[in-house]
């Protein structure tokens, strides 16, 4: 029952979408019923937080468009897409460094922008989670794969001499 809910989703949104629009005129609000069709995904998924990370993309930007639309409330309406890495760490479960630099970043950035309503310039601190990343908690699976130098690996792969000779 619950795959054909999901399947059947689509046209329950649109059909909402158009009574609303049709007989209440109400078409900015109707439109909140389209994220009705990720939201299903994730409630009748077998791992609702997993489901719930993979559409959170979707699921705010559809918010942020949906308030910003309805209720001409854009400003604070756009601190919705940092729950998208927030979410992509509570699915993990797992409290990396890299993540507690970048939960602890955001934090200091919120809380510049709620007690200076310094939002405008206060960005500029995000730029700490990459740098910090980097100097202290490096991707350890990047290796360099060959040792051949970098001017041999261009010609095979750039200029591919063998096929050049072929022609």
């Amino acid at each position: 029952m619950k795959q054909r809910i999901i399947a059947a989703m689509p046209l329950i949104s649109l059909t909402l979408f158009l009574g609303v629009g049709i007989f209440y005129q109400e078409w900015e609000k109707a439109a909140g019923f389209f994220l009705l069709i990720p939201l299903s995904w994730i409630v009748f998924s077998k791992h609702p937080i997993r489901r719930l990370s993979d559409f959170m993309i979707i699921i705010a930007l559809g918010i942020f468009l949906w308030i910003g639309i309805t209720f001409e409330v854009w400003h604070p309406t756009w601190l919705i897409f940092l729950s998208i890495p927030l979410v992509d760490v509570i699915a993990d479960k797992k409290l990396t460094p890299r993540r507690l630099v970048f939960i602890g970043v955001l934090g200091v950035y919120i809380l510049l922008g709620v007690l200076f309503n310094e939002w405008n310039r206060a960005w500029i601190v995000l730029f700490f989670i990459p740098i910090i990343n980097t100097l202290f908690f490096p991707n350890k699976t990047f290796k360099n794969i060959t040792r051949e130098p970098i001017g041999e690996r261009f010609k095979r792969y750039v200029i591919n001499e063998e096929r050049d000779e072929e022609n």
